[in-house]
């Protein structure tokens, strides 16, 4: 029995049976006509080369004996079959002193309608349903053309066609790699008996792909019993989470986070393309403020957040990778990308299928399904760190800090005797004044810098500089550190963000030097500043230009700073939530102040208005 290699698409059909397995799953496999085109022209090629030693040439004996075929084009046709066409040109006469003599020929195009099928060893195979040929006009062969034509075409076209196989099995073992990495240990026996009893149903054709829809069958066990095992995590899931159970949750996140990094590592090395890239660091971005927000408790925990935040992911990413291969962002003959995606699917239409089977999305599957993406790579694709990456950075365009000058002097330590320097100062009440003063130069002299490195037109320049101070202002009071069980620390939120511009630490994963997030409050505002001005000029300026209110440009920005890109209108929704709603108002409110001249008044984390 053939075993499927690679799933595409997550359309699940049930079908209730009376026997040991209670339900079939059904999941359409679906092969790009593009990669079936490009196997073909390959094996014709190949021929080629054994026979001639130059692509397009099939058959040659001499001068003025030979076949030429051009680059196959394929598209499919009515009653699940293919459309085949090949131009092509050849002679068949004989040589003498120099010259072609008694030569017939043939200029024109050759057309094939072929039916897929798959045979007994999972190798999709065409049959040979019509074929027609054509002079250069598209009109009917006639005379010695048409003999001529019709000899070569049967001679060494047609079993060269009826030759062509395209193996769908090559995937099977990564496949079942993958399947064997997230199943439970002790349903591990049953899985084997799943797979081996995968089903080929009859196979058709779509405008762009050949299908092979497949089907498994699922054991009653896998399908009863997880509404109230859910039930019961989701209320226990409910009261805050302790220390411990943070960390625990944090690692658990990790591999999925790392998962995510290395693909979208691997397509935007793939592609040039601009918006492309821009939509994998949107979904990069969205992927941890939603891992964060887990984390700190701001969104509600699933009764499995790891299973919840790979699905999130896992649907966006999908979604990114089959627009880039329509729109020609990536190249879709790729078939690494057909077997990541496939293997991908097959994951999630299993879990949605079987929820009671218990799938473990933990490092090893994920680990298998990333290593589908780029087979070669003997290292561990889920190889988790906090060091700067900089061919992340590059990727995504995220700038290098410049190091300190003598020409910022804010980004100097004062040395002892004079000034207490900004790291490890926590103001007591007699030095709020000084320390304000201080780091208010700070915020001013940062989105300066921020400014002069990528200027912004007016007005936004303006609200940039304003909106620097506020967010700083919003997110930490104006403060680096806090004083902890008697001992100077950094300020660190539930959700892991950490400094004056609680700049969040999964968040920026790769992208910052996490040890001076933390402890340089310098490198903290301008890393923070470096952030809020990308978000003006991706989310903020674009969403205010489609609603047509430029003064939602503060708004917009640190609503994406708050929450992420997918919250960049959130100020606008009707209804509100509640939570959002209090914080985006508290942010407009100090927004105003800021920029209407007023002054931060840290012993209440406001704004004092001028006069």
């Amino acid at each position: 029995m053939w075993q499927v290699g690679f799933l595409r698409t997550l359309l699940v059909f049930f079908a209730l049976v009376p026997c040991a397995f209670a339900a079939r799953l059904e999941i359409p496999l679906r092969v790009p006509i593009e990669l079936v085109r490009d196997a073909l022209a390959k094996q014709l090629a190949a021929q080629a080369d054994r026979n001639t030693g130059k692509p397009g040439e099939l058959w040659r004996e001499g001068a003025c004996r030979f076949l030429d075929l051009g680059p196959p084009m394929l598209e499919a046709a009515q009653g699940d079959l293919l459309r085949l066409t090949l131009a092509g040109k050849a002679m068949l006469g004989a040589e003498v002193l120099g010259k072609c003599a008694a030569a017939a020929d043939w200029i024109g195009t050759a057309r094939f309608t072929l039916a897929p099928r798959i045979d007994d060893a999972g190798v999709l195979r065409v049959h040979i349903v019509d074929s027609s040929l054509t002079d250069a006009r598209g009109g009917q062969l006639s005379g010695r053309a048409a003999m001529l034509a019709w000899e070569l075409n049967k001679h060494h076209i047609l079993p060269r066609l009826e030759a062509f196989s395209f193996d769908l099995g090559a995937s099977r073992a990564a496949l079942l790699g993958v399947l064997r990495g997230v199943t439970p240990p002790e349903q591990a026996a049953t899985m084997e008996a799943v797979v081996n009893q995968i089903q080929v149903l009859p196979l058709r054709t779509e405008k762009t792909r050949v299908v092979v829809p497949i089907a498994l069958e699922i054991p009653d066990a896998w399908l009863a019993g997880a509404s109230a095992a859910a039930g019961q995590t989701a209320a226990a899931s409910a009261a805050p989470l302790t220390e411990a159970e943070i960390d625990a949750l944090e690692q658990a996140l990790e591999p999925i986070d790392a998962f995510l990094v290395f693909s979208i590592r691997q397509v935007a090395t793939d592609s040039t393309s601009e918006p492309l890239r821009q939509r994998l660091f949107t979904l990069l971005l969205d992927s941890r403020y939603e891992l964060a927000a887990i984390l700190s408790g701001d969104q509600p925990a699933a009764a499995d957040p790891v299973r919840t935040l790979f699905i999130d992911t896992w649907n966006d990413l999908r979604a990114i990778l089959l627009d880039a291969q329509r729109d020609g962002a990536l190249d879709p003959s790729l078939l690494r990308y057909a077997l990541f995606i496939d293997t991908g699917d097959a994951l999630v239409a299993l879990e949605k299928a079987a929820p009671s089977l218990g799938l473990n999305l933990s490092a090893d599957g994920l680990r298998q399904l990333a290593r589908s993406l780029r087979p070669q790579d003997t290292g561990d694709p889920l190889a988790h760190g906090w060091e700067v990456d900089p061919r992340l950075r590059e990727l995504f365009r995220v700038e290098p800090l410049p190091e300190p000058s003598s020409s910022l002097g804010f980004f100097i330590k004062v040395s002892a005797g004079a000034e207490p320097p900004l790291d490890h100062w926590v103001p007591t009440r007699e030095e709020l004044a000084d320390y304000q003063a201080r780091i208010g130069e700070l915020m001013r002299r940062t989105a300066a810098s921020e400014l002069q490195r990528k200027p912004l037109a007016a007005p936004y320049d303006r609200m940039f500089a304003s909106l620097v101070p506020t967010t700083a202002l919003i997110e930490s009071c104006w403060r680096q550190y806090v004083v902890r069980r008697g001992k100077v620390t950094y300020l660190r939120s539930a959700s892991r963000s950490v400094g004056i511009m609680q700049i969040n630490q999964h968040v920026w994963r790769g992208f910052y030097d996490t040890e001076r997030l933390r402890w340089d409050t310098a490198y903290n505002a301008r890393a923070g500043a470096q952030i809020l001005l990308r978000y003006v000029n991706d989310y903020a300026i674009p969403y205010a230009e489609k609603s047509g209110k430029p003064a939602d440009v503060p708004r917009a920005a640190y609503a994406v700073y708050n929450a992420g890109p997918r919250a960049v209108g959130r100020f606008n929704k009707s209804p509100p939530h509640p939570r959002e709603a209090r914080v985006d108002e508290k942010l407009w409110s100090l927004y105003k102040g800021v920029a209407s001249g007023g002054q931060a008044d840290l012993e209440n984390c406001g704004v004092k208005n001028p006069g």
